[in-house]
């Protein structure tokens, strides 16, 4: 334990004090330059997180328990690199141009939004040393100026990496509950970083509609795997 508090906080004093280098050019001044964020941007297009149909913000197709969902991108290499340095070797620099590509796609929504994580396994938290959705719900949040809340929770530690889509909607089913109070008068975004078969997005969202939420949107930074 006392080996993983040292390694966080010595990441989080370079991160302080050192200048970063953009993780795609090379560039001096941040972790993604102004130019490699507006490269990732140019070309968008939304999607369906399910069937991956070309979408404004719902499909026409598929049953979805939210009421509308943004995706920056596909995970292709650079965006994938991004997401994997952030998350696997905690690059928190990265969290605030992360959430930036966020705050780009998603339109305006209701001042009483609440932004709602897609919670992250306990013990990757431990092992990253932050939770790395939490960090980009909380950026977003204050760019936008809306609460962001934990309002359901994990309650097993199964690993959806590397399952087949049988098993991720098998697995998420019983997986999350709620932790806090709906209020029916707001709407709720939900945010996770990578969506493969929406299993996981489509369970919190459903903890929300039943207890009481009447719009709950969705935004994902990258859409990857089968559907």
């Amino acid at each position: 334990m006392s080996f993983e508090v040292k390694n966080t906080t010595l990441r989080e004093f370079f991160e302080l004090f050192c200048p970063h280098y953009c993780l795609l050019c090379g560039g001096l001044g941040g972790a993604l330059c102004e130019q490699c964020k507006k490269y990732n941007m140019d070309d968008y297009v939304n999607f369906c997180l399910k069937c991956g149909a070309l979408t404004k913000n719902r499909c026409g197709s598929c049953r979805l328990p939210y009421d509308g969902a943004w995706v920056v991108g596909r995970r292709d290499k650079q965006l994938g690199a991004l997401i994997d340095k952030y998350k696997y070797e905690s690059v928190r620099a990265l969290a605030q141009p992360l959430a930036e590509m966020l705050d780009w796609v998603v339109p305006c929504l209701s001042a009483d939004t609440v932004v709602v994580p897609v919670p992250t396994i306990r013990r990757h938290v431990r092992e990253r040393g932050f939770d790395h959705t939490w960090l980009l719900v909380r950026k977003l949040g204050k760019m936008r100026g809306w609460q962001y809340r934990r309002l359901v929770e994990r309650i097993t530690d199964t690993v959806q990496v590397g399952a087949s889509a049988v098993v991720r909607k098998r697995q998420a089913k019983g997986a999350y509950r709620l932790a806090g109070r709906v209020d029916a008068s707001k709407d709720y975004l939900v945010v996770d970083d990578v969506c493969t078969t929406s299993a996981s997005i489509e369970a919190v969202c459903r903890q929300l509609k039943n207890a009481g939420a009447k719009k709950v949107f969705v935004a994902v930074i990258a859409k990857a795997g089968e559907n």
